[in-house]
């Protein structure tokens, strides 16, 4: 069976409209096969995977992400965020030598952030944004 590929404004209003019914999905499972099943006619079948629909959701206007995380490999290096793959902005502090530390890297465009123990995301919660 072959699908297609919905264009980002398609996968958006869907997702505003589930938003709307719903105001909270618990997962990221979930939001998927509610999008995909919105999106889906008689005629054609629709396939958009749970990184692009994420990534979607973070960059439209009403979606407010929760993110639940585990606690991962504290030598693991990041250079881009997990969760949309934007570059990290790190955080500094200056010790009592004159030196500069890192202490946390945050995300500027999701709202993730990791400190020395790196953070690994298990779980997204999605919510409509109050006006």
């Amino acid at each position: 069976m072959s699908y297609h590929i919905p264009s980002d404004n398609q996968v958006e209003i869907a997702l505003k409209k589930i938003l709307k019914e719903n105001r909270t999905i618990h997962s990221q499972k979930k939001l998927k096969q509610l999008v995909v099943k919105e999106l889906n006619t008689k005629k054609k079948t629709f396939g958009v995977s749970e990184s692009r629909l994420r990534k979607i959701a973070i960059n439209s206007n009403y979606v407010k992400l929760e993110i639940h995380s585990r606690e991962g490999d504290p030598r693991r290096l990041l250079a881009k965020c997990p969760v949309c793959e934007s570059i990290l902005k790190r955080v500094r502090n200056l010790t009592i030598w004159g030196g500069e530390v890192t202490i946390e890297l945050s995300c500027p465009n999701c709202g993730y952030w990791t400190g020395k123990k790196k953070r690994i995301p298990t779980r997204y919660v999605f919510h409509l944004k109050k006006k």
